[in-house]
């Protein structure tokens, strides 16, 4: 079992990618050499969770209670976390979000309008669909995460533009000191908000890095594939911290030599499990108990409520390359054995690999099912499954 469990993962080896990925940059600039990070957030996946800073409970006076990047990215065990909107201080210690944000449906600091235009934000829908666009309370309502750059002010007459607008940039009229070199951050997505792009740069740095104008940060961006994409607080709130799976973590280098306490974050990490899609037939539910991380013996598939006297087979496969049989998705299955079944429920032990090289790979896994009283499946007369459980493999 344990050879053949080996087998399977080598198998889905080349199957496995980052769905929330960082990589080290250097770029050359016509004021000399800057350094940072890009990130690719794959919002497609369902495993992928969303994270902006919460509201204060009980509410306060003020809207924020600083806390610095790295902090809060070790706090909630995210995989990536950047600093996210601009920010004006009360205290040492509390501060107001300027313009939109939002973490998990609840408002945390509304939309501002300068004159009729709304500030340059991202939301994101509870489908996990990403709009950057000028938001208006409306929009914001519908989303469940939020954050925002900031549009015009009484401060200067930069029009305040989103950085990115429709594949074009516009950064040269984006805010803040669009043709002066900071540090900057940067967030937007493609064209169907699926995708987030993320750069982060340093600068103010002497032989490491001189930062960037708007009009570069919104190339950089531009060459990740954004379609639209806004400014967010830069100079030394600018702060990525990325945690690969099984890797070491890796971090920008602020230009006040530490990470600066700030407002508000957003930060991605991965679900261990999600199930995915519907049962079809009388297929019961998908589970899963122990610990999926390497060299586990105590990790085991679960089926409960199920149609009883059905012939019960769990099954690995690759996540992505499902196949449709009438009502019913299958996964495409590299390996799969027979399980006794007792009064509609299963329980299949697999004692996980234990190769370093396997942690962070994605294993899809499934119930399949015979002697169905229906056939949601023609082409297999009583065959039936169970929803799918995509699940990532720890360290």
């Amino acid at each position: 079992m344990f050879a053949r469990s080996l087998i399977a993962c080598a198998l889905l080896a080349p199957f496995a990618h980052a769905q929330i990925g960082a990589t080290p940059q250097t770029w050359s600039t016509t004021g000399g050499t800057a350094r940072g990070f890009t990130a690719v957030v794959d919002l497609a996946d369902p495993r992928v969770e969303i994270r902006v800073t919460s509201p204060l409970s009980p509410l306060q006076s003020y809207e924020a209670t600083l806390q610095t990047t790295s902090l809060w990215h070790t706090t909630l065990g995210n995989q990536l976390s950047i600093n996210a909107n601009y920010f004006g201080t009360f205290t040492a210690t509390t501060a107001d979000v300027i313009g939109l944000s939002k973490s998990d449906g609840v408002q945390v600091s509304p939309v501002r309008v300068f004159g009729t235009v709304p500030d340059p934000a991202l939301v994101i829908s509870p489908s996990k669909i990403a709009l950057v666009d000028y938001i208006t309370a409306t929009q914001a309502s519908a989303a469940r995460w939020a954050i925002a750059g900031v549009g015009p002010s009484t401060t200067d007459t930069v029009p305040g533009t989103m950085l990115v607008t429709d594949g074009i940039n516009t950064g040269s009229t984006a805010r803040v000191d669009p043709l002066v070199r900071n540090p900057r951050t940067a967030i937007g997505t493609n064209q169907n908000g699926r995708q987030l792009y993320i750069a982060v740069v340093d600068g103010r740095q002497t032989n490491w890095s001189v930062g960037m104008t708007l009009p570069e940060l919104a190339n950089v961006m531009i060459g990740m594939g954004a379609w639209r994409a806004i400014n967010l607080d830069g100079g030394g709130s600018s702060s990525l911290l990325y945690s690969p799976i099984g890797g070491t973590l890796q971090q920008n280098r602020p230009s006040g030599g530490s990470h600066r306490a700030v407002a508000n974050h957003i930060g991605f990490s991965l679900a261990q499990s999600v199930t995915v899609g519907a049962a079809c037939g009388n297929a019961g539910t998908i589970g899963n108990t122990g610990s999926f991380r390497l060299g586990s013996s105590n990790w085991a598939l679960t089926l409960q409520g199920s149609q009883q006297g059905s012939l019960a087979f769990a099954a690995l496969g690759f996540p992505g390359n499902e196949f449709a049989c009438g009502a019913c998705t299958f996964l495409d299955v590299f390996t799969w054995t027979g399980v006794p079944m007792v009064g509609g429920n299963a329980t299949w032990a697999w004692p996980v690999p234990n190769d370093p090289a396997f942690a962070g790979l994605v294993v899809g896994a499934q119930w399949l099912l015979l002697n169905s009283t229906i056939s949601p499946c023609a082409a297999v007369p009583g065959l039936f499954a169970s929803a799918r459980m995509h699940l990532t493999l720890l360290p």
